[in-house]
């Protein structure tokens, strides 16, 4: 089982984060790891939860930066290395189909009410709602989010740095849930979308 080595910050929020070292591990996807070499833990309104970076697989025999180029697979994968978009882009089925591979024990594929959790202990709703600029960058700073687009069946990128695109493991029989927010905008910890659309993901894990 991995072992982190803990190093403490605390932000001024209402809830503390906390930085810790990441490893790599083996799936049917080869080499999976988190993005960079930090999780971190947030506790508020009840909660702790340990949250990692978003996740990135070696699946990709030769790993480039997204401008243009993407490999594509049964899954619907798309590869990227460019550091300024953490991780890569998963499409549902991919993320439901290998999620105790992708986020092995302890960890796990968050679920639409671990964003909910995670959306109130930031000072939300729970629900959908437009954010003003001041409260909305707070906000958008204590779940880290680098806004990685999405990508289409086809492969093709959009949103990047305007939207962020998180997947949960919660869907119906052919919509996925997902966590979604827009710089200075819209912040929604559940929306649903096409379950061949390219989304980020990130780990959870109770302490």
């Amino acid at each position: 089982m991995k072992k982190f080595i803990t190093s403490i910050f605390i932000l001024t929020l209402p809830f503390g984060v906390f930085a810790q070292e990441n490893n790599t591990w083996q799936s049917a996807l080869g080499n999976v790891s988190f993005a960079t070499d930090s999780t971190w833990t947030v506790s508020g309104n009840g909660i702790t939860q340990i949250w990692s970076d978003a996740v990135q697989t070696d699946y990709c025999s030769e790993r480039t930066e997204f401008n243009g180029g993407s490999f594509r697979s049964g899954f619907n994968i798309d590869c990227r290395s460019n550091p300024d978009q953490k991780g890569d882009l998963f499409s549902w089925q991919a993320v439901y189909e290998l999620k105790n591979e992708l986020c092995p024990y302890p960890w796990r594929v968050p679920t639409k009410q671990d964003f909910i959790d995670l959306d109130v202990a930031f000072g939300g709703t729970g629900e959908r709602m437009q954010q003003n600029w001041e409260r909305s960058d707070k906000y958008l700073d204590g779940w880290r989010l680098t806004f990685g687009g999405s990508s289409t069946s086809f492969g093709s990128l959009s949103s990047q740095y305007a939207r962020a695109f998180y997947w949960s493991q919660d869907g119906s029989k052919s919509l996925g849930n997902m966590f979604f927010a827009m710089v200075g905008g819209v912040v929604s910890p559940v929306e649903i979308a096409c379950k061949s659309a390219g989304f980020s993901l990130r780990c959870v894990r109770n302490p």
